[in-house]
């Protein structure tokens, strides 16, 4: 009986320690496969940071010449309301109404450049975004 007691003992002993050890292993990180997330980390992480910096940059510049636009647009919209009546200005109002025009003409061509640009910024701002949450996500694990 005593041996019976002794060798249930160690048993339980060696059954404890596995279970432990089980644990353990299962409650450890998962190995970090840099090559699986295609490449260095810090490598990666830093062509986003630059990219972001030169589309921020880029933002800025565009943000700039919008308002140089809605300036000048504000300035044309003053001088049309100036202006009122074009007959009782006669050959005056047609220059002006030219100039007006050609304005309007490099504005809607730079509206559509910029249209383009934006399109282009928010989809590469939305990679951007998946990748910083993937790179989070995936640095968070250990």
């Amino acid at each position: 009986m005593l041996k019976m007691k002794k060798t249930l003992g160690i048993l339980l002993a060696v059954c404890f320690l596995l279970s432990v050890t089980v644990a353990s292993v299962s409650a450890a990180p998962p190995e970090r496969n840099d090559n699986k997330w295609g490449g260095n980390w810090g490598y990666e992480k830093n062509k986003w940071d630059n990219d972001k910096r030169k589309w921020d940059n880029d933002n800025n510049k565009w943000g700039n010449e919008k308002r140089k636009w809605d300036n000048d647009r504000r300035k044309w919209d003053n001088e049309k309301r100036k202006w009122g009546n074009n007959k009782k200005h006669g050959n005056d109002y047609g220059k002006w109404q030219k100039n007006y025009n050609d304005w309007y003409k490099l504005f809607m061509k730079w509206m559509m450049q910029y249209n383009s640009w934006s399109g282009k910024y928010n989809k590469w701002q939305n990679n951007y975004r998946n990748w910083y949450d993937d790179y989070n996500d995936y640095g968070n694990r250990w």
